[in-house]
């Protein structure tokens, strides 16, 4: 009888470990971890191209409104100068007709009237001696405006091209990695089935 139970009973070298479900796929969770990977990624490279259009949208929406307010200056300026010039008009108009005019001052009138033609001339160039530091400041900032708005864009599509001229690169490592990946994946539990099935 004691053999008998020594029979029923498996030794120490006959037990068998619990061998690792083939259901479980490894190769599943590497792919998923590094079409995440790839996702987030392309998410990453989708939000900094988002930001730097809306950066030079920006850019151009206040290098808008600055030539907008700049042509507005103007243009008060320009309305400001033609309403005091009709004043003026109308002031000399109104001095002028008042009066009635012996042969005497017609000859004082028309030196007047030249007087007033030099003082207009001269008015005017002084006006442009005034205006031209305003309007070259104007024109320069106009300028830098510019420049600065082609520059980003440049700049922006230079980091664009780079960015796209590595990018096949970098999808071959990552492929390489997750092939790689895979691999030690799969001696991994191919060396787990050897150590499991050695007695």
């Amino acid at each position: 009888m004691a053999q008998k139970k020594n029979e029923a009973v498996p030794s120490v070298d006959e037990k068998v470990m619990p061998i690792a479900e083939e259901s479980i796929h490894a190769g599943s969770f590497v792919n998923t971890f590094w079409d995440q990977f790839e996702q987030s990624r392309e998410r990453a490279l989708q939000l900094r191209e988002n930001r730097e259009d809306a950066y030079i949208n920006a850019l151009k929406e206040v290098i808008k409104f600055n030539k907008q307010y700049r042509n507005s200056i103007a243009k008060l300026y320009n309305q400001a100068k033609k309403t005091n010039k009709e004043m003026v008009s109308e002031l000399m108009h109104q001095f002028n007709t008042g009066k009635e005019e012996p042969k005497e001052e017609v000859i004082f009138s028309n030196d007047r009237e030249e007087l007033k033609n030099q003082l207009k001339e001269v008015s005017g160039q002084l006006e442009k001696l005034a205006l031209t530091p305003i309007k070259s400041v104007f024109h320069m900032v106009e300028r830098l405006e510019d420049n600065f708005e082609r520059n980003a864009e440049s700049s922006i599509n230079y980091a664009r091209e780079r960015r796209n001229a590595w990018l096949e690169v970098r999808k071959e490592y990552i492929k390489f990695a997750r092939n790689t990946h895979l691999n030690l994946v799969e001696r991994g539990k191919n060396s787990l089935k050897e150590l499991v099935k050695t007695p």
